[in-house]
């Protein structure tokens, strides 16, 4: 779905803050109560000097490092993820941060080893006969509808 979007939603701030028709729309919709963000897919061997995976380039210094205690959060829970490439393959990190008058560690833990087995099956199942083709998504460049692939793919046995 991300896909579809017009840069890959990368205009929704424009029309939420800088739009004057379509901010106040988007500014009376609910908050997400989850931040999902995916940081990529980052490289092995992408570490500063200190041997760290990565770090804040120089010129941040003094940004960031303290938050005031008092400020109301906009999400209730912030999952945070990113593909770090291992010799063997990428590998899916997420970082979970939340409220402790919100959430018990547990009930996080709970929540974070339900999403993992929800991404195994997915994953298994992906890799099943019978899983699925290609979407409209997958072949940006072809202009081909979600059923002239189907057809395309059933002629070569796909």
């Amino acid at each position: 779905q991300l896909r579809a979007l017009p840069d890959n939603g990368a205009g929704y701030g424009l029309l939420r803050y800088l739009n004057e028709d379509t901010a106040p729309v988007l500014a009376a919709l609910a908050t997400p109560q989850i931040s999902f963000n995916y940081l990529g897919r980052i490289a092995s061997g992408s570490t500063d000097a200190s041997g760290a995976d990565w770090s804040a380039a120089p010129e941040a210094a003094g940004f960031g490092g303290g938050s005031d205690e008092g400020m109301p959060l906009r999400h209730s829970l912030l999952v945070n993820a990113s593909a770090l490439e291992h010799p063997y393959g990428p590998r899916l990190t997420v970082t979970w941060s939340w409220p402790q008058e919100l959430f018990t560690e547990d009930e996080v833990r709970d929540l974070a080893d339900t999403w993992f087995r929800a991404l195994r099956a997915i994953t298994v199942h992906a890799a099943g006969p019978g899983a699925g083709g290609h979407t409209p998504s997958d072949l940006a460049f072809s202009g081909l509808s979600q059923g002239e692939i189907d057809e395309f793919e059933d002629e070569l046995g796909l």
